[in-house]
């Protein structure tokens, strides 16, 4: 799946969506090969020129539901809809949804928008047709394109194997709640360095909430090697977000899910910080949820730690809230302000997750 463009908005006319029929082949051909030139141009490993036929195009358009945003005579972008995908999700597979394919946007469109106008519009289509939701999926590696899908509002449902080693993330599209207080997550990258280094303002602060990994001043150098080979979900043991509120796209806040052990099932929640400005909202409460979805039902995981300093009480109270059982202490584990600190060791299984995870999620 390819929008080939970085989202941004735009104030030009908007494109029409039309239903695409036989006489659209030829033009859905080109646009799929330009779009698959693209990628190989770029070192993405998902579609090639090769892969596409008019066959294949007659056959989507038969077997499945094909949108055309149309400027004039001119295709700009495309998308299908298909109600059923087992080759895909395998038993994550739900009838009552509806699956995007084959977004891809014209050279001539890129940058202006049109692939979020598309989502958008797809969205809308599955709710007419009295579907569960919209889900997508996307190549695993492609970590600019998975972020990019995240802050449209999809939050990863799991990782397949779809055939040759092809590793695909799996998205669901995550309903708007109204609440302007409501947050997604989406993979952290080279544009939120200076946030981190803002909410860094002291030894201490870095200290309370990303312990021993990071060390003041935080720098840009230390935040790479942070990212290095993160954000994986099939193969790191590192996934690392960053917080946005869903109705201005501001970042709020930071966490990470470490130490991921597939053959065992357990991760660890780590570096867990909120924006000094925006505490007191329930916004690390909504952090902790979320990542907890993800490791449970992204990652099928059976525990999940964290460990929190004894003087964090608000912290403490975030995690118990969120389902957590204290399990020990480790004592004096640390120094904050010249005395010892104990590290409150807390964890939650997945069958507990499942008892007391809030409705709807």
């Amino acid at each position: 799946m390819n929008t080939q463009e970085s989202g941004k908005s735009s104030s030009e006319q908007r494109p029409e969506m039309i239903r695409g029929g036989r006489e659209h082949s030829a033009d859905i051909l080109k646009l799929l090969r330009e779009a698959a030139g693209w990628m190989e141009s770029k070192g993405i490993n998902q579609w090639t020129p090769g892969q596409f036929s008019i066959r294949d195009v007659e056959d989507y358009l038969s077997s499945r539901e094909v949108y055309l945003a149309m400027e004039g005579a001119a295709l700009a972008g495309m998308f299908t809809l298909q109600f059923s995908d087992i080759q895909y999700w395998g038993d994550r597979n739900d009838e009552s949804y509806a699956y995007l394919h084959r977004l891809a946007v014209a050279k001539s469109h890129r940058g202006m928008g049109l692939g979020g106008q598309m989502i958008r519009f797809a969205l809308r289509r599955a709710e007419e047709r009295g579907c569960a939701g919209l889900r997508l999926d996307t190549v695993a590696h492609n970590i600019k394109l998975n972020r990019y899908y995240q802050s449209l509002g999809f939050h990863y449902m799991g990782t397949r194997d779809v055939g040759a080693g092809r590793l695909v993330n799996l998205y669901e599209y995550e309903a708007e709640t109204g609440d302007p207080g409501s947050v997604i997550l989406r993979y952290m990258g080279e544009a939120d360095y200076a946030l981190m280094r803002e909410w860094s303002v002291s030894p201490e602060y870095l200290k309370k909430w990303a312990g021993p990994s990071l060390s003041y001043p935080l720098d840009d150098r230390q935040l790479e090697r942070y990212l290095d080979g993160a954000n994986h979900p099939a193969e790191s043991g590192l996934l690392v977000y960053c917080a946005v509120l869903r109705a201005t796209g501001q970042t709020v806040g930071h966490i990470s899910l470490s130490g991921i052990d597939r053959e065992n099932g357990s991760a660890r929640i780590s570096r867990v910080v909120v924006d000094p400005g925006s505490q007191g909202r329930g916004i690390g409460l909504q952090m902790v949820r979320e990542v907890l979805r993800i490791g449970f039902e992204g990652l099928r995981l059976h525990r999940i730690s964290l460990g929190v300093f004894d003087f964090n009480t608000a912290a403490q109270k975030t995690y118990e809230t969120a389902g957590f059982t204290r399990e020990g202490i480790s004592r004096e584990a640390t120094t904050f302000g010249g005395r010892y600190a104990d590290c409150i060791e807390m964890g939650i299984l997945d069958r507990e997750w499942r008892a007391n995870r809030p409705s709807g999620k």
